[in-house]
């Protein structure tokens, strides 16, 4: 570290042009500054930058009131960021600060540019502040045009790639199937207004499919995801072109190209297709008049079918009908099994008219036995009353209301 420090006195002693102050007094150590300026690429094209590292070399506890960018004619400027690291050299602490900028232009031909510069305040030897400014060295940017020899769009940047997946590695398909592609185009140094469209002069035989392509930002630039569904419409031989993408590689200097293979398929007749058209020519040579006997068959089973659902319909009411007042009967029978007073009075007022009728001497009986002037526990009534239901019940068991239907009985009104 001691020996970095007397390298940068020898610096400052050697370059005195370096440091310039709005007052000009001389240097000392509590003000000592060292500033280096850097292309990394002195070279630029249409449509791309040069990076540009600005490193400030100083004591820790100096403070930078504003940092300038490079600056010259016809030339935008965009600031990148900085960071900075430190150092001790004894009980002295030191800084090593990076500021990168970016460079562009749209003007042919060799630019100069005033190096970036800082702004500080420095201490003089009686205590008073004085506002200090210092300058980088000078650079030049040479600007050219897009090549004579460059052909197609024009794509520069310092790295392009380009790749694709397939959904399957079959080789062997029907008409109908379908082979996904998936693209991934990735571009250093590019935003998604200067993404090329990937276009495919697909064969006239297949339907494709495109999606919305997708964009991700990496660290140094961005990429472009595209997956394209192909479905093949005849059979033979498929062959899936290939793709090339020319690009200008900005670190070379040189025409390049990114590519990816195509692929050849076998696609075959689609045995599903063959079969129904196999079976449609069949239908066709069949005689009329088996469609005129296959009418007649269908009209009489659907009068068969008539006549059947008709006297279903009539069964399913007479089986309501009987659920419905054998449900009465439960309710009345449960009512008076369980001994409830209550419960039969509420039975017998909801009860089937029917049920009365069959069980309305009995009833008026059991109330009676009740609210008589002479009442009893009406125990002999209740015995009575769920005798008679007993007797309906089995009578709706044994008694058959419709007769069985029998194949091709006739519907008699």
């Amino acid at each position: 570290m001691i020996r970095r420090i007397v390298l940068l006195l020898c610096s400052l002693a050697m370059t005195p042009a370096v440091m310039a102050s709005d007052v000009r007094n001389h240097s000392s150590l509590d003000d000592l500054i060292s500033l280096t300026a850097e292309l990394k690429r002195d070279v630029v094209y249409p449509q791309t930058e040069a990076e540009y590292v600005l490193t400030v070399e100083s004591r820790a506890d100096v403070h930078f009131s504003r940092v300038n960018p490079p600056s010259g004619d016809a030339v935008t400027v965009r600031r990148a960021g900085q960071d900075h690291e430190y150092y001790f050299v004894g009980d002295d602490e030191f800084r090593i600060s990076t500021y990168r900028f970016f460079l562009s232009t749209e003007q042919i031909g060799r630019l100069p540019l005033d190096g970036a510069s800082l702004t500080h305040v420095a201490v003089n030897d009686d205590g008073t502040r004085r506002r200090v400014r210092n300058w980088s060295n000078p650079v030049i940017l040479e600007s050219r045009p897009i090549p004579d020899n460059y052909k197609g769009r024009w794509l520069p940047s310092s790295k392009v790639t380009l790749g694709q997946q397939w959904s399957t590695d079959a080789s062997v398909f029907q008409v109908g199937d379908s082979i996904t592609r998936t693209l991934t185009l990735s571009i250093d140094g590019s935003s998604i207004d200067s993404f090329p469209e990937l276009s495919v002069d697909y064969p006239d035989n297949v339907n494709v499919y495109s999606e919305q392509p997708k964009f991700e930002a990496y660290g140094s630039g961005m990429s472009m995801t595209l997956r394209q569904v192909i479905v093949p419409r005849s059979e033979g031989l498929l062959e899936i072109p290939a793709i090339a993408i020319p690009w200008f590689d900005t670190g070379s200097n040189h025409m390049a190209v990114a590519s990816i293979d195509g692929l050849g398929l076998n696609i075959l007749p689609n045995q599903t297709q063959t079969l129904a058209l196999q079976v449609t020519d069949t239908d066709e040579t069949v005689d009329g008049d088996y469609w005129r006997y296959a009418t007649l068959i269908v009209s009489v089973l659907w009068l068969v079918t008539l006549q059947r659902l008709y006297k279903a319909h009539k069964q399913l009411n007479g089986l309501k009908a009987k659920s419905m007042f054998t449900k009465a009967d439960n309710s009345l029978r449960a009512a008076l099994e369980q001994r409830d007073h209550q419960a039969v009075v509420r039975a017998w007022a909801n009860a089937k008219p029917d049920v009365k009728k069959a069980c309305s001497q009995l009833m008026d009986a059991y109330f009676a036995s009740f609210y008589s002037t002479m009442p009893t526990d009406g125990e002999r009534e209740r015995i009575a009353v769920l005798a008679r239901l007993k007797e309906r019940r089995e009578n709706v068991k044994t008694t058959n209301d419709f007769a069985q239907i029998e194949p091709g009985e006739r519907l008699t009104s």
